[in-house]
C-alpha cells in the first residue's frame, strides 16, 4: 500500500490515538504537524512519523525494531487558503444612497 502523504507535508490529526505502552508521545486532535517519514508497518498499512513527535524504538511482531509511526486514516493533509478579505473591504466602504430633493 502507497501512503497518501510525502515527507515534508504538513498534516493535521483528526483522530488522536490513544496512549499506549512504549509510545508515550502522540498527537493529538487538531494539531498541526509535518511528515518526518512514511512507512508501511507489520500488517502492511500505510502509516507516518512526525517532525514534531519522536518515541522510542520499539520491538514488533516479526522481530522488526523501528521507532512507531502513526496511521495516515488519522491525519488528513492541511490545505492552504488564500486570505480574501474583500468582504470586509466592502462593508467599511460606504454606500452612496439617493436623497429625494
Amino acid at each position: 500500500m502507497e501512503c497518501k502523504f510525502h515527507v515534508g507535508q504538513k498534516v493535521v490529526c483528526i483522530v488522536a490515538p490513544a496512549a499506549r505502552p512504549g509510545q508515550p508521545n502522540n498527537p493529538v486532535a487538531q494539531g498541526i504537524y509535518t511528515v518526518r517519514s512514511v512507512s508501511v508497518n507489520h500488517l502492511g498499512k500505510p502509516g507516518i512519523r512526525l517532525a514534531e513527535i519522536h518515541n522510542p524504538v520499539g520491538r514488533f511482531k516479526g522481530g522488526l525494531n523501528d521507532e512507531p509511526g502513526f496511521y495516515e486514516w488519522r491525519f488528513r493533509a492541511v490545505t492552504d487558503r488564500k486570505t480574501d478579505i474583500s468582504i470586509f473591504k466592502a462593508m467599511l466602504t460606504p454606500k452612496h444612497e439617493a436623497v429625494p430633493a
